[in-house]
């Protein structure tokens, strides 16, 4: 999931483009990888022990067409209290609950129900999808690709559990992403898409997308330790065991870091390993048992994208082509406490699931399958045609309250360890990894960008510290009983208030954005910022007008720092119209 995160929010992001524009890698020499020997546990074993110092709680277990060749619980659910992983912990699955929208897609594809190719709004209601930018459609198969277009998606992503969850519908309706790339042109990684398609299987199969994946997943593979609804309803034991995991930002607690995640196809399922390794052991049978058909599943596993121009799979229906030995497909998964991952090779019939209480971890969501599976066997190089320049991740925000989100650059050496390949296909320089491509942006807009952000931080610096001079001043001609003529010092006092005012309402929203609140409760911040916005415009104009007249009554120092207030008032004001923070 997940990804939105993060100023705060802006200085943050202000700081990771800079580095991003400024920095190249080097060629840094990386130590050899150890060689892990000996059975499959035997390899767990020891990869986890090279790794326990950063280790919470994991769960593994690696199979074949014939059964489970091992399962194993390592760790703690709870370091603090020493209580470890066991059959009963449970773990959030993240994005790889997305598999069950494409399972539940292919099953009403084999009933005639939904074909691939047509315009998904076609099973939506008239009138359904406001955020469309383009004549040519959206099919399932661009959904099931991430390649719909859409924009990434930050409003109430994730939600406190105290709050009313709404209907999957009417939390679809709510904030819909801008469609900012044609379809079936640039692969940006969706949650908002995958959302949709969930919806389109409620109105395909006449029942929630929770109820549908009870009844045709879930109970059918007899799955009795797995909840799907947003609060975990729909199983009380689940529930009540995902109370009492605590998850870890490495090693550090974060309480249960639990969260509703309203567009739920994308990311709510939790359950135990059982379960996970029992759904994932469908992959790797003779006949996969949710389709009527066999040849359903042939079909669901038959490329849809491909690396540019070579034969390498990149998507097959909504499964991931993975890095791991030749023939190897999934989905990975995070929520804000948790990280997940099934995998597995339909060719060799062979598979591997893990699970842990960690956000983003890292190794053995990822190292550690190179046991199972071997290294990338991938047989491409990336081209040597590669437009040098500045990158943007298709992943991002170009439109609305979050476009501060979407100022990122990146360069092609900074890619080098993902850079898989590259092309120009419908005239969009690109270069494409796993889960979505990067898009080559002009060095002028990019430099525009970051300069805007730093410059507007700068502005802030400076409207603090001018601020706390006229405070220490005011100070201490009070106590002397001075009062001092100062030139247009109250219009730049007025001007560096009503900056701080602004900003002030700024850090606000991003505090309650990162506080997972309902995005209705903090839309009011937008306007008020746009009014106060516009009395900034006003009054540095009239400040500056009654400037040009009066600079020859100014000392130099004078009129230099009423330039400043200017200048930094202005950048203030393009800022926050460019970046959409007004409406």
């Amino acid at each position: 999931m997940t990804k939105i995160r993060k100023t705060l929010a802006v200085t943050m992001t202000a700081a990771i483009s800079l580095a991003a524009v400024a920095s190249c890698s080097g060629n840094v020499e990386e130590p050899p990888k150890p060689v892990y020997e000996g059975t499959v546990r035997q390899k767990i074993d020891a990869f986890y022990e090279d790794h326990i110092d950063t280790a919470a709680g994991m769960a593994v277990a690696v199979f074949d067409e014939n059964g489970v060749e091992y399962e194993g619980y390592y760790g703690y659910s709870n370091l603090e209290e020493q209580i470890p992983v066991n059959e009963n912990t449970v773990f959030d699955w993240g994005s790889t609950t997305k598999t069950m929208v494409w399972i539940s897609v292919m099953q009403l594809w084999e009933q005639g129900l939904i074909d691939l190719e047509a315009d998904v709004r076609d099973y939506l209601p008239e009138g359904f999808l406001t955020n469309l930018s383009y004549d040519k459609p959206v099919r399932m198969i661009d959904l099931m690709n991430h390649r719909a277009g859409f924009q990434e998606f930050y409003t109430d992503m994730f939600q406190q559990p105290q709050f009313d969850i709404l209907s999957l519908e009417d939390a679809l309706q709510l904030d819909q992403p801008d469609q900012v790339f044609e379809p079936d042109t640039v692969t940006a990684y969706s949650n908002w898409g995958v959302a949709l398609a969930g919806y389109i299987v409620e109105r395909v199969s006449g029942m929630s997308f929770c109820d549908y994946v009870h009844e045709n997943i879930l109970d059918p593979l007899g799955m009795e330790h797995t909840a799907l609804a947003p609060d975990l309803s729909d199983n009380m034991w689940v529930r009540t065991q995902r109370e009492n995991l605590v998850c870890y930002t490495g090693r550090i607690p974060m309480g249960n870091a639990f969260y509703l995640i309203e567009l739920y196809p994308a990311g709510s399922c939790v359950s135990t390993l059982d379960d996970y390794l029992t759904y994932a052991s469908c992959f790797v049978q003779d006949e996969f048992p949710l389709f009527e058909d066999p040849g359903t599943f042939d079909v669901m596993m038959s490329a849809t994208s491909f690396y540019a121009e070579t034969d390498v799979v990149r998507n097959a229906h909504g499964f991931w082509a993975l890095p791991f030995g030749s023939n190897t497909y999934g989905h990975g998964g995070n929520t804000r406490g948790c990280s997940s991952y099934i995998t597995f090779d339909p060719v060799a019939k062979t598979g591997a699931v893990v699970m842990t209480n960690q956000a983003g971890e890292g190794y053995f969501n990822g190292e550690m399958f190179e046991l199972i599976y071997g290294e990338n066997a991938w047989d491409f190089s990336v081209p040597d045609n590669v437009r040098e320049g500045l990158y943007h991740p298709a992943r991002t925000v170009l439109n609305g309250h979050f476009r501060i989100m979407g100022v990122g650059y990146t360069t092609q050496d900074e890619l080098s360890d993902m850079l898989w390949t590259y092309n120009e296909l419908n005239g969009i320089p690109k270069i494409e990894y796993m889960y979505g491509d990067f898009y080559y942006s002009s060095m002028g807009h990019a430099l525009f960008e970051v300069i805007l952000v730093y410059a507007t931080v700068a502005g802030l610096l400076f409207t603090v510290i001018s601020l706390l001079v006229k405070l220490i001043r005011f100070i201490v001609n009070s106590i002397r009983k001075k009062k001092p003529a100062i030139i247009l010092g109250k219009w730049s006092v007025i001007v560096s208030v009503l900056e701080l005012v602004i900003v002030g309402l700024l850090l606000l929203m991003a505090a309650l954005v990162m506080s997972w609140l309902p995005h209705g409760s903090y839309l009011w911040i937008f306007p008020m910022v746009g009014v106060l916005t516009v009395l900034l415009a006003l009054i540095t104009a009239y400040g500056f007008r009654n400037y040009i007249h009066k600079r020859k009554q100014m000392t130099v120092l004078r009129r230099i720092y009423n330039v400043f207030v200017t200048l930094f008032a202005v950048i203030d004001i393009v800022f926050i119209f460019y970046m959409q923070l007004w409406h």
